[in-house]
C-alpha cells in the first residue's frame, strides 16, 4: 500500500510556565489510515518526583487513567473520528474530548506527523515509547539512590525513637504534621513536618541530591535556592527557618558538584542544612524543643 502517514501528541507536565519547564508525561496517536488512537505514559514517574518533589503524582496518574479508558471509549465509537479532521488537526481533537486547553500544569503540546512505515502499529507505539519515556525506567532504581520520601521516612523514624513511650508525633502540640504556609493568596506551600523552637518556627524540607548527572544536581540546587531567596522576607517576618534535610549523591564522581550546591543553598539568611550524618542528632533536638 502506499504509505500513509500518523500524527501524535505529547501531554506535558509544566511545571513552572514562569522558567518554561517542561517533561513528557503522556503521549496520544492517531493513525487515520486505521482510524485508531492510542494513549501512553510512563507507568511509573520517579523521574519526575526527584526533578519536582511537590509534583501532584496521584493527580497525574488519574488523568493517566482517564484518558487511557477515553482512548478505548473512541476507538469502539470509531463515528466520533469523522467530526474531525485528525490527521490535520489533532489540536481540536484533543481540546474537545481529552483536555480543554487552560493554564494548568498538564497540556498538550508538541503536535507532530511522521510517515506510517509499517502497518504493525504496535511495532510504532513501542518504538515512540522507548524515544519519550527510557528515560524514566533508567532512573527506576531505588535500591541505589535515597530520595525525598526516604529521607522524610528516616527523619519520623528518629523522632518516634526519641518519643517518650506511649506518645505519638501527632500528640506533640509544638509539632505539626503537613503544615502549609501561604506567602501570596495566589500559592501555598506544605511542609510534611514543622516545629517550634524558642523564637522560630522551623518548616522541615527532604532534598535529595542523589541523582545522576552533575547538571541535574546544579538545577535541582538552583530551583531550590530560587525558591528559598524569594520567601526570605516572608520568612523574616514571620519567624520561618527552613531546616532542609539532605541527601548526597552516592558516586564520589558527584561530590564536587554537592559542594557546590550545599555552597549555593547557604546563601539564603532563612535556611538551615542538615546533613545525614546530623539527621539523628536535629531529630533528638525536634523532640526536646516540642515536649520541653
Amino acid at each position: 500500500m502506499n504509505k500513509g502517514t500518523f500524527t501524535y501528541a505529547l501531554l506535558q507536565y509544566h511545571h513552572s510556565q514562569l522558567l518554561g519547564e517542561v517533561l513528557n508525561i503522556g503521549l496520544v496517536i492517531y493513525f487515520p489510515d486505521f482510524n485508531r488512537l492510542e494513549f501512553i505514559y510512563p507507568e511509573k514517574l520517579i523521574r519526575l518526583r526527584f526533578a519536582y518533589p511537590d509534583v501532584p503524582e496521584k493527580t497525574i496518574k488519574s488523568y493517566h487513567k482517564y484518558f487511557a479508558a477515553r482512548t478505548k471509549e473512541l476507538n469502539q465509537q470509531p463515528e466520533t473520528f469523522v467530526n474531525y479532521s485528525l490527521q490535520n488537526s489533532l489540536q481540536q481533537f484533543l481540546d474537545e474530548e481529552f483536555l480543554a486547553p487552560d493554564s494548568s500544569a498538564l497540556q498538550f503540546g508538541n503536535f507532530r506527523t511522521a510517515v506510517l512505515y509499517t502497518e504493525n502499529l504496535q511495532h510504532i507505539t513501542n518504538q515512540l515509547y522507548n524515544l519519550y519515556f527510557s528515560v524514566f525506567r533508567h532512573n527506576e532504581n531505588p535500591l541505589r539512590k535515597v530520595d525525598e520520601s526516604s529521607l522524610l521516612k528516616k527523619y519520623k523514624g528518629f523522632l518516634e525513637e526519641f518519643l517518650p513511650e506511649h506518645k505519638t508525633l501527632k500528640e506533640t502540640q509544638r509539632l505539626f504534621i503537613d503544615y502549609e504556609i501561604k506567602p501570596n493568596d495566589n500559592s501555598a506551600l506544605k511542609f510534611d513536618i514543622a516545629w517550634k523552637g524558642k523564637s522560630d518556627l522551623h518548616l522541615v524540607k527532604p532534598l535529595s541530591f542523589d541523582l545522576l548527572k552533575p547538571e541535574s544536581i546544579q538545577r535541582k540546587a538552583y530551583q531550590y535556592f530560587g525558591q528559598f531567596e524569594d520567601l526570605q522576607g516572608y520568612a523574616s517576618d514571620n519567624n520561618f527557618l527552613f531546616d532542609v534535610i539532605l541527601a548526597k549523591p552516592k558516586s564520589r564522581g558527584l561530590f564536587k558538584a554537592y559542594d557546590n550546591a550545599i555552597r549555593l543553598l547557604e546563601k539564603p539568611t532563612r535556611v538551615n542544612l542538615i546533613e545525614q550524618a546530623e539527621l539523628k542528632e536535629y531529630s533528638k533536638q525536634t523532640i526536646q524543643s516540642t515536649l520541653f
